[in-house]
């Protein structure tokens, strides 16, 4: 007995977006089911390195012949000719959201798509340099069928394009009189005031006559004003605006932004930010990260005036003292926060901004590098009931088995976690082993360490990293004796495994997590990106719990996990269903027999990192790109190799043509 469609869309809206994907394969009925009009207008149809021929098997007759109609396509790194005109034709008009992205198509093609995408609402073309090279795209349109075509669109991205200029900008925007959202990031924006004075002399109609040498925030700032009360959200990342530029834009009479992105500016000073802060008081996003020029007195002025925030980037504003982080808690409304490699910050900033008191707003909290200590750790954890991500990668004293613990105890809600490079975290932090209990009054729970008492007295003659090595095998040892003598409710301990809404997790570089925390720690049915690069210890027999366990990964990263070998690699093509993105970079174990493997079982592999694996043959590299799926291969450049002592000179195999598109070599 077949569930009723409706049922079938309202089970569905409670899975993952993976889970849905996976269900859609079943029959034609999931299929419908997963893709209905819910769930449609947030997919994307993306096409990356893809060869477009005039077969019947193409990608786009794929879609031309579908009975769903997908609104949203991302086309990136690949060529787009005329010969595709008949796609255009057929789904143009259903198509809302179109991005191009380093992709090679000319101006005619492009006036084409434009001319069949009448109901556009979102318009990227990022990194597209050729189309932008003559000058000359879209002259003579404006007047048009453009006006008529673009009339819907509220969001324009031009990002990355350095060839981009007054005049062609104008062509876009005064087709597109409903402009919500403008993009200029990565461009080369021009604030110097004498080419203003050059290009645009006193008296004259910078919309009649819009230069067609540079791309002027003067003409920017114009159009801005012009369109005041529509325009919403604005990027300028990458590009050189200054305080004044920046003061002037803030000003705009009627303009009301609720988002502003001004990443990696560095000519960004507080003038600016301290205008922003008093006109522009409806903002709710935020971004600044790698302004350097950023101090507490910009801090201070946001945290006092923008009491509507709800995102803030201030990603290494190196100037950023306690001074400034301590007005935080002032941001009652704030759910993500970056202040990441802020190299200033302590603890005592933290406690008397963020964790002031317990905050049950803050979602997304990125710390990475801080200079703070466990204790730290701790208290985010204790105060911040409701993060779904946190980043505490490269913490190095502060994430510890003690801290951990606490994690595990309190985040229950975690999505996201990032723990890069914090070496100090050991199998008995991620297992709970080493638990003993928390007691009232305390700073956190107390860690047992693994008792060394009954180690040997003699004196160790090695180096201090061989007497390291030696303890770790000790712990390894111990941890799983305690694991195989306890069940999981049977200690007062906080395993890894409590947090069974991760969907993505990085603990690279933590070369103490060996096979018994995959084996014992590991249990997440959402699981989809898993980062154990630099794990060192890690073995077939951990990988071999890691995959029963974890089904549902897409995304993982082993490399320079040389401890791995074949049966480990054919394990993971074997278990993972879904495997997308595969990294094996330095595991210099694996052989013939993993490309074997990801041949036969890798059905759906978009992206394989073979690098530094000296004992696989090139040749079978290259035919592992044949795959219909795989869009990349990273492998070494053959030979010569050194065998025996002696250098292999032979010259390096006939690479297929057509192959070379997907292979990159290193």
């Amino acid at each position: 007995m077949e569930l009723p469609f409706e049922v079938l869309v309202y089970l569905f809206k409670y899975l993952p977006k993976s889970d849905r994907k996976a269900a859609s394969e079943t029959c034609r009925s999931w299929y419908l089911a997963a893709n209905d009009q819910c769930f449609l207008k947030n997919k994307v149809a993306v096409f990356y390195k893809t060869i477009f021929n005039e077969e019947s098997s193409s990608p786009l007759q794929i879609f031309e012949d579908s009975p769903i109609t997908y609104y949203n396509y991302l086309f990136n790194e690949v060529e787009i000719s005329s010969k595709q005109n008949e796609f255009w034709n057929k789904l143009g008009e259903h198509i809302q959201c179109l991005t191009l992205r380093n992709c090679d198509i000319c101006e005619k093609v492009f006036v084409h798509i434009l001319q069949k995408c009448t109901n556009l609402e979102t318009l990227n073309v990022q990194n597209c340099k050729e189309l932008f090279m003559s000058g000359c795209l879209l002259e003579g349109k404006s007047e048009g069928f453009l006006t008529e075509n673009l009339e819907n669109l509220k969001s324009l991205s031009l990002s990355g394009n350095q060839y981009l200029t007054d005049a062609l900008f104008n062509r876009f925007t005064s087709a597109a009189p409903a402009l919500q959202e403008l993009d200029l990031s990565a461009c080369s924006l021009q604030f110097h005031a004498g080419l203003v004075k050059k290009f645009y002399p006193p008296g004259t109609d910078i919309f009649l006559n819009p230069s067609e040498s540079v791309l002027t925030f003067y003409f920017i700032l114009q159009l801005i004003i012009s369109r005041a009360k529509n325009i919403k959200r604005l990027h300028f990342s990458c590009t050189l605006i200054d305080g004044a530029a920046l003061k002037a834009l803030s000003e705009i009479k009627d303009l009301e932004l609720t988002s502003l992105q001004a990443h990696s500016c560095d000519q960004l000073t507080n003038t600016g930010i301290l205008s922003l802060t008093s006109y522009q008081t409806s903002l709710k996003e935020l971004d600044i990260g790698l302004c350097t020029r950023v101090t507490d007195q910009s801090l201070v002025h946001i945290c006092k005036n923008l009491v509507n925030l709800e995102s803030l980037n201030i990603q290494r504003c190196r100037a950023v003292t306690d001074l400034g982080i301590t007005e935080l808690h002032k941001l009652k409304k704030l759910k993500s926060l970056n202040i990441s490699q802020c190299e200033l910050l302590t603890k005592e900033g933290l406690e008397k901004g963020i964790c002031a008191g317990e905050n049950q707003s803050l979602e997304e909290l990125d710390i990475n590098s801080l200079n703070i200590d466990q204790t730290g750790v701790i208290m985010i954890s204790e105060r911040l009931p409701n993060l779904r991500m946190l980043n505490l990668s490269y913490c190095f004293n502060a994430v510890t088995d003690t801290s951990v613990q606490v994690i595990f105890k309190n985040q229950l809600l975690l999505q996201i976690l990032k723990l890069s490079h914090c070496d100090k975290v050991s199998d008995a932090g991620l297992t709970g082993m080493g638990k003993v209990e928390i007691k009232e009054g305390e700073d956190g729970p107390i860690m047992s360490n693994i008792d060394e008492s009954h180690m040997s007295p003699k004196i160790h003659l090695g180096s201090r990293a061989e007497e390291e090595i030696v303890r770790d095998a000790k712990r390894k040892k111990d941890v799983m004796l305690m694991c195989e003598k306890l069940s999981m409710d049977s200690y007062t301990g906080y395993s890894l495994a409590r947090l069974r809404s991760l969907k993505e997790l990085d603990i690279s570089g933590c070369n103490r997590i060996t096979d018994v925390s995959l084996t014992y720690a590991f249990n997440f049915k959402e699981l989809i990106k898993l980062n154990l690069s630099r794990c060192q210890q890690i073995t077939y027999e951990g990988i071999e719990h890691l995959v029963k366990n974890c089904p549902s990964i897409e995304y993982i990263n082993l490399i320079d996990c040389y401890n791995l070998n074949d049966k480990a690699v054919e394990d993971i093509t074997k278990n993972l269903q879904r495997l997308k993105h595969l990294e094996l970079r330095g595991c210099n174990q694996l052989s013939d027999k993993t490309l074997e493997a990801v041949r036969a079982y890798c059905s759906k592999l978009q992206f394989l990192d073979v690098q530094g694996c000296r004992h696989m043959s090139p040749e079978l590299a290259c035919s592992i790109g044949s795959l219909p799926s795989l869009h990349t291969v990273l492998m070494s450049k053959p030979g010569p190799y050194i065998e025996d002592g002696k250098k292999n000179r032979a010259p390096a195999p006939a690479f297929l043509p057509a192959l070379m598109r997907k292979l990159r070599l290193h």
